[in-house]
């Protein structure tokens, strides 16, 4: 072995690799916490917006609150389309299609590949995808939550999701995503003016059971989660490049 070296199975790591390592992920590590610090004072913030805003359940209140400036408010609700779209060729009706008419085509690409001798080439590869080549949408334009009617953009309904593809024959065909026309939950949103802004909608929870979600503080878990993996990579990618630069 190798002097100022330390053996792991067949991998040799130097001394001053393992003190650059450290170092790394010490920096890395002060880093963290000072963005998560920030991260920590913002979630605060929200959550006080969230304990001191109102929470309503009924229809009469939801109009006094929006006559009345009411600012932060959680309403609990039915939200619906009041004019929902329908195709000729789906079944049933929907606050949103998307059609994405799509051919199947073919393309080609350049691969590497090693010859008999070890020797690297590459050469022409066929393959196929269905390449959307138009889209089409069609959409509410107005709903309604808690019996109050809105324009469909100020709620955001639930993503979409696939229904059905229809053929026509080998090369051609028509993949079909919807949302559906009604929903229970909850909006976080802000009353002013006899309307609603800034609006979110949590779909089948309670207004507790949304309060609770939104101070998870699952940001600040996935944060860590992401850095821890930063960090790693950073090592990673340094002994790789020193280990390169030096052969």
């Amino acid at each position: 072995m190798t002097k100022g070296k330390k053996a792991m199975g067949n991998i040799e790591i130097k001394k001053s690799e393992i003190i650059f390592s450290i170092i790394i992920i010490a920096v890395m590590m002060i880093l963290g916490f000072s963005i998560s610090e920030k991260i920590r004072q913002n979630l605060l913030e929200q959550y006080m917006e969230y304990d001191t805003a109102v929470k309503i359940d009924s229809e009469e209140l939801f109009l006094h609150g929006m006559s009345t400036n009411i600012g932060n408010a959680f309403v609990y609700g039915n939200l619906k389309a009041l004019d929902p779209v329908s195709l000729p060729e789906i079944d049933g009706e929907y606050s949103y299609i998307r059609k994405e008419e799509q051919e199947y085509r073919k393309h080609y690409r350049w691969v590497k590949y090693k010859d008999k001798d070890g020797k690297e080439k590459k050469r022409k590869e066929e393959y196929w995808t269905w390449d959307t080549m138009r889209t089409y949408k069609e959409k509410s334009t107005r709903i309604s939550f808690l019996n109050v009617e809105f324009e469909y953009e100020q709620i955001p309904f639930p993503s979409n999701h696939y229904l059905d593809t229809i053929y026509h024959g080998y090369y051609h065909r028509n993949v079909y995503y919807v949302t559906d026309t009604a929903f229970t939950g909850t909006i976080f949103t802000y009353l002013k003016d006899d309307t609603i802004s800034k609006t979110s909608f949590y779909e089948n929870r309670t207004i507790s059971e949304t309060v609770d979600y939104l101070e998870s503080g699952i940001e600040l878990v996935l944060f860590w989660i992401g850095w821890i993996i930063l960090t790693a990579i950073a090592v990673v990618g340094f002994y790789y490049a020193e280990n390169k630069w030096l052969n």
